[in-house]
């Protein structure tokens, strides 16, 4: 249950994020100079806001993950080909499901039901990757998997 709701969450604050803008401003702002603690120095009046970052590309994702698993589970060269083979499968069919969701609410929110399909959807998909990991690790890397798997880098 706690691993739908963080996937829920992860997916969610995805969705999220690609629809709500940062909004810029400092406190008071103007030409005024009024603002908590803001000086009047050169620079004050011109800084621009720090651009945020993109999200990391699937590529990436999958990327970090495998290197992770490489590290903590002393993959063989050949165990790791795979994880990041079905990692990379994983994080695309992500940024897929997402894409596509997107398109779709692009200016409504999702209804309860929408949102309890995208958590099934995902813990399924995430189900399937596991019983896969399962299958390409020993059981001695299984269990470590299992007891360090919430530390993962962009765990779904």
């Amino acid at each position: 249950m706690k691993v739908g709701l963080l996937q829920f969450g992860l997916v969610a604050t995805l969705f999220i994020s690609f629809q709500t803008m940062a909004q810029y401003g400092g406190y008071g702002g103007g030409y005024g100079g009024g603002g908590y603690g803001r000086g009047y120095g050169a620079n004050s009046y011109n800084q621009m806001p720090s651009t945020p970052k993109k999200p990391l590309t699937p590529d990436k994702i999958a990327e970090e993950q495998t290197k992770w698993m490489t590290k903590k589970l002393k993959l063989t060269e050949d165990q790791s080909i795979t994880i990041e083979t079905l990692n990379l499968d994983h994080a695309l069919k992500l940024s897929d499901y997402q894409e596509a969701f997107m398109k779709i609410h692009a200016n409504t929110r999702p209804t309860p039901q929408e949102i309890q399909q995208i958590r099934s959807t995902v813990e399924k998909w995430q189900t399937e990757k596991e019983a896969k990991f399962q299958a390409a690790l020993t059981p001695e890397q299984w269990e470590i998997y299992l007891k360090k798997k919430k530390s993962l880098p962009h765990y779904q």
